[in-house]
């Protein structure tokens, strides 16, 4: 005889899980959600001028360096 066994994949909230779901109700959550996007886009442009100046760095070595050969 074969032996079934079957299990759930029901998650499970704590309450205070559920409560700060809750909170976030109407124009709250839309501020909150606003607020992360802010502060994803603000990470993301911080990231991308970090990019920018490395390869700005690069580049004025390079001219440095182009600049002592052609003496």
């Amino acid at each position: 005889m074969l032996r079934t066994t079957t299990t759930t994949a029901l998650r499970t909230f704590k309450p205070a899980q559920v409560s700060a779901v809750r909170a976030y109700s109407g124009k709250a959550l839309s501020d909150k959600e606003t607020a992360e996007e802010n502060r994803y886009a603000h990470a993301r442009e911080q990231e991308q001028i970090k990019q920018l100046k490395e390869a700005l760095a690069k580049k004025e070595k390079e001219i440095e360096e182009l600049k002592k050969a052609k003496k």
